[in-house]
């Protein structure tokens, strides 16, 4: 059965190349070469390089930083070399909605959807807004009437947001929204009181969670976080699920024997229990989605962030 969940890259410099594991797979005959958006710089590329080396299934592979534009995304898509790998997310499916879509994605080979974060809103002790249904009220009543801090225009944060306000019956044109660098940032905001309620990645939020300085309104998942004193957007009305997800593509139009490789290396590691471990020791959820399916769901979700984001004024 297909699995249809709507869910929805982040900066940092990565280092070259990470360590062989013994016994790889000798149908990998040369290293693999993962880039890496400067935008997806997060515990993902190192954490799937790290395990898939392990597992045997790569002998190397070598972390390569790029910008993550349109033009490098054709260029990668034109190499059709089967040691190219690039991570995916949020920002491809951004580039593509902004573009022709269909083209761009047809003219890479998505392999799997690994992994990703649920994303809260949340808002500081003092906040006026004291439950979701709150803030649900507000934005219906007039959008306007609330700025939301979170990450860059156009970052899953902000995406999320207008898509709530479209689940709800609010018209996203009007929302106010605050972008900072980093979760940390939007955090300290709130703690000033600078703003009522923002939003960011359950791993960076968790601390003040646990702590009390801040207050879970709503979850992003499909179901209630263990620890997190708070209803899923499910239940209160927006009637979604999203996540700031990652992935990874081939390029070009690889098929037969080469693309089989590939979707085996990724099953291997998706489907095991160790990279459950890891995703889930990081406060990362395992979101594994493949071949077709994965890329019938990327093609829906670049239409999708193409409507919101319009909305939203990024597009």
């Amino acid at each position: 059965m297909r699995r249809r969940r709507f869910l929805a890259w982040g900066a940092g410099t990565l280092a070259v190349a990470l360590g062989c594991a013994p016994g790889p797979d000798r149908r990998f005959a040369r290293p693999v070469l993962l880039f890496v958006p400067a935008t997806a710089g997060d515990l993902f590329p190192r954490g799937f390089a790290t395990m898939a080396e392990t597992r045997g299934r790569f002998p190397k592979i070598m972390i390569a930083p790029c910008d993550g534009g349109i033009v490098t995304i054709a260029e990668f898509a034109r190499t059709r070399r089967s040691d190219r790998l690039m991570v995916a997310g949020p920002a491809l499916v951004a580039a593509a909605a902004g573009n022709d879509a269909g083209a761009l994605i047809a003219s890479t080979t998505p392999l799997a959807r690994m992994a990703g974060e649920w994303l809260l809103f949340v808002a500081a002790p003092r906040s006026r807004f004291r439950d979701f249904d709150g803030l649900a009220r507000a934005l219906l009543r007039d959008p306007a009437s609330v700025e939301m801090a979170g990450r860059a225009p156009g970052s899953p944060d902000h995406v999320l947001y207008g898509l709530t306000a479209r689940g709800l019956g609010a018209d996203a044109r009007l929302l106010r929204y605050a972008p900072f660098a980093d979760t940390a940032q939007v955090v300290a905001a709130l703690l000033e009181g600078r703003f009522a309620v923002g939003i960011g990645g359950y791993r960076d939020l968790e601390p003040r969670l646990k702590t009390g300085g801040l207050r879970a309104l709503a979850v992003s998942a499909p179901d209630r976080i263990p620890g997190v004193d708070a209803p899923t957007l499910m239940e209160s009305g927006a009637r979604l699920t999203y996540a700031n997800w990652r992935g990874l593509l081939a390029p070009g139009a690889l098929a037969g024997e080469d693309g089989t490789r590939l979707l085996d290396a990724c099953h291997d590691l998706g489907d095991s229990a160790a990279w459950r471990h890891f995703l889930l020791r990081n406060r990362w959820a395992p979101m594994y989605l493949a071949d077709a399916d994965f890329r019938e769901w990327l093609a829906t979700e670049a239409y999708r962030a193409r409507d919101v984001l319009a909305d939203l004024g990024v597009l």
